[in-house]
């Protein structure tokens, strides 16, 4: 793992500081998670947990899209840097008030997700930046790695110090948010010598204009549409994640927080592995392996609901996650590999909103669909849909923008310098 981090390339020390930053954020916001949700459900009932989380969740989406135009304007530098501060404010606003008030702690939860909404497009466009458009791939690919890291070491320090004390919990996540700034101090003195300036227009145009640019320069890259159109399909199965692998641990696998946690584990190795992966493939290799990934995660989910023995279900969700590694390592690559410069942010963006928004409409559908049916049922039924929407994805395709990834992933000729 350290290796695929640090490994020389061009722009390697870049990657390695928006890892470090990505990695102590993401810690922040499992801690914080962690410690809130236990908080609220020593107090109120799981209703208000719900209601919380909406607070927490809904405005980020709602902004993301704003933020999305925001990385394309302005000095991505400063938005990250000021993304990583306010959200260490608002952390810091949560731990002292989550043993006084909990709606003014859910309203600092929510302004802390409307400052994380700047970090992602932000960090993309810096990347891009300082690394070279050859090793983007594998630089993507590292990057990725955070959520299966974080996903181990993060939930299990978050619920070690939530355990001892959800007050001293939310400390430590302020503590790890304002380290997260400092690595992207160290990365600011350098320079981004492969940055593509924006082209700053005489007349700027309207800003309902600006947010909407993503969806129109979609119009003409089918390969990015194809990414929004499968990562909105996968939202609508992945909302459900957390609730069908609890749910199925603890009721057929007759298992317990031993079992669960077990799980996570296995979630967490896989997708670092299948992150590593993914970064050794060949360009030309990367549109067939991300379409194998999203079949082999749908047979891997589904079988994992047929398994009756908790072992084999680890070793199952370890593939599906292996392959689902596979797809966060490629997924942006893929994305943004014919995506002008001046609105990478904004389809960045526009992705990650579609996504979210379909997730939590999933959330809400599954939790009706499992008062009727049986977990198993609709932990295989989305796995089939996986496969379908894979396959669906390949056949669907278009032939030229294959033909030309590519070229498009490794373009050669840097734009000017921007120190």
């Amino acid at each position: 793992m350290l290796r695929m981090i640090t490994r020389p390339d061009r722009g390697h020390s870049g990657t390695a500081r928006l890892w470090t930053a990505s990695a102590l954020s993401s810690g922040s916001t499992w801690v914080m998670q962690i410690s809130l949700f236990i908080q609220v459900l020593q107090d109120s009932s799981p209703a208000t947990l719900a209601a919380v989380e909406l607070i927490g969740t809904v405005p980020a989406l709602a902004f993301m899209m704003v933020a999305g135009t925001l990385a394309d304007r302005f000095d991505v530098r400063r938005l990250a840097v000021g993304s990583m501060v306010a959200q260490a404010v608002c952390v810091l606003g949560m731990a002292l008030f989550l043993d006084h008030g909990i709606w003014i702690t859910a309203a600092f939860y929510g302004l802390q997700g409307l400052g994380n909404t700047l970090w992602p497009p932000a960090r993309q466009q810096w990347l891009y930046g300082v690394v070279a458009p050859e090793s983007r791939p594998a630089a993507n690919a590292r990057l990725g790695s955070v959520s299966g890291t974080m996903t181990v070491v993060g939930a299990s320090l978050g619920g070690a110090l939530a355990g001892w004390s959800p007050a001293g919990a939310m400390a430590v996540a302020c503590a790890l948010q304002v380290l997260a700034v400092v690595p992207l101090l160290a990365q600011a003195r350098r320079p981004m010598p492969y940055a593509e300036p924006a082209a700053v227009p005489e007349h700027p145009a309207p800003m309902r204009k600006e947010l909407t640019a993503g969806l129109r320069v979609l119009r003409e890259l089918p390969l990015a549409r194809s990414v929004v159109w499968i990562g909105i399909a996968w939202g609508c199965i992945g909302g459900a994640y957390d609730i069908l692998l609890a749910a199925y641990a603890t009721g057929h696998l007759g298992g317990g927080g031993a079992v669960l946690g077990s799980l996570y584990v296995a979630d967490g190795v896989a997708v670092i592995l299948g992150t590593v992966l993914a970064a050794r493939f060949a360009v030309r290799r990367h549109l067939a392996a991300y379409t194998a990934a999203y079949v082999f995660q749908g047979l891997a989910w589904g079988a994992f609901f047929l398994a009756g023995h908790p072992v084999l279900a680890v070793a199952l969700l370890g593939v599906m996650r292996l392959a689902s590694g596979v797809i966060i390592a490629l997924d942006t690559t893929v994305l943004l590999a014919t995506v002008p410069a001046a609105v990478r942010g904004r389809v960045s963006s526009l992705h990650m909103t579609t996504y979210g928004a379909m997730a939590r409409v999933s959330l809400a559908l599954f939790g009706g669909l499992l008062t009727v049916c049986d977990v198993r049922t609709v932990g295989v039924c989305t796995g089939a849909a996986s496969v379908v929407l894979g396959i669906l994805w390949w056949c669907l395709r278009d032939r030229e923008a294959q033909r030309g990834y590519p070229a498009a992933v490794a373009e050669r000729e840097p734009a000017p310098a921007v120190a």
